[in-house]
Order: structure tokens, then sequence, then C-alpha cells
């Protein structure tokens, strides 16, 4: 019986945006619960609470959250007047001050990127204002040591990055792998992988078949190992909308959205 050869194509859409919230969302994924599917929702909430900053500590900052990692609930205090009111927030993660990057790939992230190497697109992007830990917690710091094994700074991009790579690799899967990179500034699309403003295209929203909004004349760039989206990753950055803010001396001043595209060729029987 002759083999057939089809290609599919994962998404994966990762964004540090403006406590720190991480929310993902899938287009027809399973990471979410029944009740969920049936109502509709593939939209889940992350919360990660920073530490105290040496900035904090020198001006004795109180304390006004508190993390239930047990529960997924944080407690914030405000005092009005003489009176302490405490509210709760229920998230459908939380994880506390001292939280390590590879709790938080390794319960969030890292069953995502499964999941879309299986076929369903997939949005991970970090919320939250200046100085709350976004940029470190997707981009992280430091790299890989000796041994291989990554640096305990490092974020949710590179490992995920570095989780693509390997399993594609381990399954001898036939695949390519393409990247975009957008930064959206007072409300404009800049593409940071053209190589000058001579040769940006126009970015125009598109809608698909199925309504899902995607971007028109967007550069792509192939990629053939984790290296190469790393340097694709500093090349773009370096290009971002930054300024000095009373709470971060460089801070972002825009939106950015990475994306990777994964065509895996799958083969199968006729007739299967």
């Amino acid at each position: 019986m002759e083999n057939t050869k089809s290609y599919q194509q994962r998404r994966v859409s990762l964004m540090p945006f403006s406590p720190t919230q991480m929310l993902w969302s899938a287009e027809n994924g399973s990471g979410c619960n029944k009740d969920d599917k049936d109502k509709g929702v593939n939209v889940q909430v992350i919360l990660r609470c920073r530490p105290f900053s040496e900035d904090d500590v020198r001006a004795k900052t109180p304390a006004v959250v508190a993390c239930n990692e047990d529960k997924q609930e944080v407690i914030v205090t405000q005092n009005m007047g003489n009176k302490q009111i405490d509210k709760t927030f229920s998230f459908d993660k939380v994880f506390g001050p001292s939280s390590r990057q590879k709790d938080l790939y390794d319960q969030v992230v890292g069953p995502i990127v499964r999941e879309a190497l299986e076929g369903y697109n997939w949005t991970i992007f970090a919320y939250g204002q200046t100085g709350t830990g976004k940029t470190y917690t997707m981009e992280g710091e430091g790299g890989k040591a000796k041994n291989g094994e990554f640096h305990e700074d490092v974020g949710v991009i590179p490992r995920a990055v570095e989780q693509l790579f390997d399993t594609l690799e381990a399954q001898n899967a036939e695949y390519s792998m393409k990247v975009t990179y957008i930064e959206l500034y007072n409300e404009e699309i800049t593409d940071l992988l053209a190589l000058d403003d001579k040769s940006k295209k126009p970015i125009t929203l598109m809608e698909d078949g199925k309504g899902a909004v995607f971007m028109r004349g967007l550069e792509e760039e192939l990629v053939r190992s984790a290296d190469e989206i790393y340097h694709i990753l500093q090349k773009g950055s370096a290009r971002k909308h930054t300024a000095e803010t009373l709470i971060n001396t460089q801070s972002n001043r825009s939106h950015s959205l990475f994306t990777i595209i994964i065509q895996i060729k799958e083969h199968a029987s006729d007739g299967v």
C-alpha cells in the first residue's frame, strides 16, 4: 500500500507584554477542562508574583500581596483609613515570589509546547506593569552551562525553542520552521525582521476562512537551529522602542509578538 505524505502546520506565538500575569490561549487546544471547552473558553490565566527588589527592600516597602499556591489564590491587602481590607483573587495557577523559571516552564509551558507539536495553535503572553518581571519571565537571563543545562534564570522563550527542536529531532521528523517578529507601537505594526525601511512590505490584517486574524506582508525567516532563533531574537529586540522610566531604566515602550511556524511532514497509508 502506497504511503502518502501531508504537511501539518503548527503555530506558537510568544508575547512579552508591557504581580506578572501569564495568559495562554489555544485554537482547538486541549489545555482547558471539559467545562471550559463546552463554554468555548480556551484561555487560562497564570499569576506570578515577583520577589522584592533591592529598591523595595531599601525603601522598606510593605508586602501587600500574599500568594497561596495550593489554593491558586492571591490575597491583596489594602489599607483604607484605619481599616485593613483583604481581597482574594483566584487564578488557574499561582506562582509565588520564590518560584523558579524551571518550575513555571515545566508546569505551564512545557505541556503547551507538546500540544503545539500535535497540531494546536497556541499563544502565550505576559501582562503587567513596568518592573513586574515580564521580560525576565519570557526571556530571562544567562544561557547554557558547559554541561548543556540551562542557567536557572533562562526564561520561557529559550526553553520553548529548545524543547521544540529536541522533540522534533527525537522524533526524526521531517519539518521546516519559520519565524516572524513584530512590534506594536502607537497602534502601528513594525516588522522587526525587515532588512531596512525601504524593503518593508505593507502589513495588512487579514481574516482566514475560520475567522482567525493573521498578518500579510511579514518577513518570514527560515531557521534550522535554536541558536539561529536566539540570534533573530537579539537582532529584532535591538530595534524595539525603549525608554527610561522611574521604575525601569530600559523599559520597552511597545508590545512585541514572536511567532514560530512549524510544518511537519506526516506519513500516512492510503485508506487508513
